[in-house]
């Protein structure tokens, strides 16, 4: 190798940080990049059908890794591709740097070809948004969009201009800080104040979220002490097992109507690592306790009576700790009856033996088949809301498009989940409309020979689009879709093809999905019915 450029610095200082994966795809700015990653082993390039793709996988990785997530694109039409995704970052809070190619430096601010003011277009995604003009610069703007991207768990973005890509440069990398992952902790008299108002409840719930999820143990005995209900987000799918006596669902629009039930009963709630509080499914006057890792996430949802920041496992053991053990037999009665109710609905929906196939019903068998270690990326749309709906969870992990609610996120975040995690089962749930929008990257999976399993709900239309207009009484113009044959496309692109027309063919067609070590599409024609409660948008 010659000696080292800017390019190759980027990389090395990248590698020095531990990043594995990066994602993205090759264009005339980024030729030195390309170049520097194809010097080095300690990196692997992925390269996507759509820059749109690398940084939506950048931001699922980060997701489920909570290291820093990376992707690259070209200047311009590259760059601007990558917006989706580092939206889906920002608005779920993980840590992404973006680095995109320029055109050279002589020509930025003119007329020339493809070139963007590109951290005007990103800054309100970003958290830090700058171009490197200066070699010497290198190691110093990359420290900072790292810091930033770590401490503000959001998106950094760096523009290099072509010709500063391949300018030598010799700066010495800078070392891993961990202290930028310590976070502030609250003082221990408002833990004290907030165990004293757990005290004072009669009727207490909880409900976790992803950042609850190292802690299931101490989840799930205070829950047993307090006699507190736990409802879970759709990013904490699996925190709790379906199994714990009162577990009662998720929450929201994709949840069980149970968990709004007893909301409404509660006096109390404790929200662990959740940033979830939709409006028209919560109490709006109720005492709340928030304990989060991130005291940023204490200013997202209600206005909380108490506000908890720090190690969540240290926090919850000091309040299991700290609080009376709860002799409230009522609330408990309530709450299993409550749930008991609510599983009899979900007996009657997904026994339901249609044609086309109840979405209700491909949601069991997925719950029935999935192994306790498989990982499901769920896309947005009535696909995702029947899954909350439906599927109670023995500890698998969902995996979402959360805040930002993108279409397309479903194959994308499967093939990095994936990647990092190899020998789990990874499977994407998707609507029609929702894999059409990234169905090329089933190509990249077949590449990288990256066995997952995407299940698409075939319905012909973008099912709750449509519904949701009829409701209001509106022509559902732009709702219906033309679909190929998605079973013939995956066996066409070199993986499997699956079609089931009937409930009877779901185990058989999920199980031998599963099984294959190839990608694979299982495409189910389903029904269009509409999810109940969907008049209730949240």
């Amino acid at each position: 190798m010659n000696s080292p450029n800017v390019a190759n610095k980027i990389i090395e200082q990248l590698s020095s940080w531990k990043v594995k994966t990066i994602f993205g795809f090759v264009g005339d700015n980024i030729f030195h990049l390309m170049d520097a990653l194809a010097q080095q082993n300690g990196i692997k390039f992925y390269q996507v059908r759509h820059e749109e793709s690398a940084a939506l996988m950048a931001s699922a990785h980060a997701k489920l890794t909570g290291e820093l997530g990376v992707c690259i694109a070209d200047g311009g039409p590259g760059t601007v591709h990558l917006l989706n995704g580092l939206a889906d970052a920002h608005t779920d809070k993980v840590p992404v740097l973006a680095i995109t190619g320029q055109v050279k430096l002589k020509d930025v601010g003119t007329n020339a070809k493809q070139y963007l003011n590109q951290q005007l277009l990103i800054s309100s995604l970003a958290a830090y948004s700058d171009m490197l003009v200066d070699p010497n610069s290198t190691i110093k703007i990359m420290e900072k969009a790292y810091r930033k991207a770590i401490t503000g768990k959001s998106v950094s973005h760096i523009t290099i201009p072509k010709d500063i890509f391949a300018a030598p440069c010799t700066k010495e990398t800078a070392p891993l800080a961990p202290y930028l992952k310590e976070h502030p902790v609250s003082s221990d008299k408002v833990i004290s104040d907030a165990i004293e108002a757990i005290n004072r409840a009669k009727n207490p719930t909880i409900i976790v979220g992803e950042g609850g999820r190292p802690y299931n143990y101490e989840v799930t005995q205070l829950s047993l002490k307090l006699g507190a209900g736990i409802i879970t987000s759709l990013a904490g799918t699996g925190v709790v097992d379906k199994g714990h006596p009162l577990y009662i669902g998720g929450l929201g629009h994709a949840g069980s109507p149970a968990s709004t039930k007893i909301l409404n009963q509660s006096d109390l709630c404790l929200i662990i690592g959740a940033n979830w509080w939709p409006k028209n499914y919560v109490p709006q006057g109720i005492d709340t306790v928030k304990i989060d890792k991130n005291p940023s996430n204490l200013n997202v949802g209600p206005k909380y009576t108490y506000g908890i920041a720090g190690d969540c496992g240290e926090i919850l053991s000091a309040i299991i700790q700290g609080v009376d053990p709860k002799n409230n037999k009522k609330w408990q009665d309530m709450i299993k009856g409550e749930i008991n109710s609510w599983l009899g609905v979900l007996e009657k929906e997904v026994n339901e033996n249609t044609f086309p196939v109840h979405p209700a019903a491909v949601i069991k068998s997925l719950e029935k088949n999935l192994p306790t270690d498989a990982l499901i990326c769920l896309d947005t749309g009535d696909s995702t809301a029947w899954f909350g709906r439906v599927f109670r969870p023995a500890n698998q992990r969902a995996i979402i498009s959360g805040k930002w609610r993108t279409m397309g996120f479903a194959l994308p975040a499967a093939i990095a989940a994936k990647i990092h995690s190899p020998n789990s089962p990874v499977v994407a749930i998707a609507g029609d409309g929702g894999f059409t929008m990234t169905f090329a990257e089933f190509i990249t999976a077949i590449k990288y020979e990256l066995p997952i399993v995407v299940v698409v709900l075939n319905n012909g239309c973008l099912a709750m689009e449509k519904n949701r207009m009829l409701m209001e009484n509106l022509q559902p113009l732009g709702t219906d879709l033309l679909n190929p044959d998605f079973a013939g496309f995956a066996n066409i692109c070199g993986g499997v093809g699956i079609k089931v027309d009937n409930v009877e063919q779901l185990d058989k067609a999920l199980t031998e999905g599963l099984k294959s070590q190839k990608p694979v599409v299982i495409d189910v024609n389903t029904s269009a019915i509409e999810v109940p409660g969907a008049s209730m948008p949240s």
